[in-house]
């Protein structure tokens, strides 16, 4: 006694990039300001040392509560 099995066959699962388009003239552009760009991210941004000066702060204050 043997099983027979029928062959299924589907078609394979493909990924792909999406397709370029050529030929397009109107490119819509965010205008680059790299140095206020930079600027601000060094405004918004905090040091290693003010990071863990924070998180030794926030660990004391936990223990403290204990």
């Amino acid at each position: 006694m043997s099983k027979n099995y029928q062959d299924i066959q589907t078609d394979a699962n493909m990924a792909s990039e999406p397709v370029a388009t050529y030929g397009i003239r109107e490119r819509r552009r965010t205008p680059v300001n790299r140095g206020s760009n930079r600027e601000h991210v060094m405004a918004t941004t905090m040091s290693v040392d003010e990071y863990f000066d924070k998180l030794i702060e926030q660990v004391h204050e936990d223990y403290a509560n204990l």
